[in-house]
């Protein structure tokens, strides 16, 4: 082989290897380029999961819509601020805001209006952490914190067409059966109860004291 071979032989070889070792660092950047990616993606992922929950849903044009209202969860005493002394009233699509301003307390629910879907908070959280719902129908819903309903952190919100208690400011509020969560029927249900109730005590009454036979009245009385 003469020089020239020998040189043009060298040169191609060393052509090779270079577009070898660029496809290499290509790929191997490639590579590092898709790891970077779905580390990035994966650490967006967790940083966007929050602690707080919000169960809102649309209010639409309900006479509430677009209010809110905060309910602090609070320890000296135990209660919800704003709902344990007495019922918080509010109006149909009002969004409520419980904000823990202490710590281990949740949000039992035990009684709402036949149609709600509020699930409370059943979990145990501590200070910071919030939940909002919007309340859109109509009624009492009652509920608790677990670890201090003995201590009375027990709460009430009425949801009615005023947002004001029925009674006013000039007397005890007065819950109607229907703002209770009792179904309207149920109602003429419950008095026709009390009605035949009250006859047959009426009925009873006057048989045994003025139903008693002639005959047996006064048993040695002659005619």
């Amino acid at each position: 082989m003469n020089r020239r071979d020998f040189l043009r032989a060298a040169t191609g070889g060393a052509g090779v290897a270079g577009a070898t070792g660029a496809a290499q660092a290509s790929g191997s950047s490639a590579v590092a380029s898709v790891a970077a990616n779905n580390t990035t993606t994966a650490g967006n992922e967790t940083g966007n999961q929050t602690s707080n929950q919000t169960t809102t849903s649309d209010g639409g044009d309900l006479p509430g819509s677009g209010k809110t209202v905060t309910v602090p969860l609070v320890s000296d005493p135990y209660k919800f601020e704003g709902a344990t002394d007495s019922p918080l009233y509010i109006q149909p699509g009002t969004t409520v805001k419980f904000v823990w301003e202490s710590d281990n307390h949740n949000i039992n629910v035990d009684k709402q209006p036949e149609g709600a879907s509020w699930k409370g908070v059943p979990e145990i959280h501590n200070t910071g952490y919030t939940h909002s719902h919007t309340f859109t129908t109509k009624g009492r819903y009652h509920f608790w914190c677990d670890p201090h309903k003995s201590l009375g952190m027990i709460g009430d919100i009425v949801v009615n067409e005023s947002g004001q208690p029925p009674g006013g400011s000039g007397g005890p509020a007065t819950l109607s059966p229907h703002e209770m969560g009792v179904p309207f029927q149920a109602q003429y249900v419950g008095v026709a109860t009390l009605l035949a109730m009250f006859v047959a005590l009426v009925f009873t009454f006057f048989t045994l004291k003025y139903g008693s036979s002639p005959h047996t009245s006064a048993p040695n009385k002659r005619d």
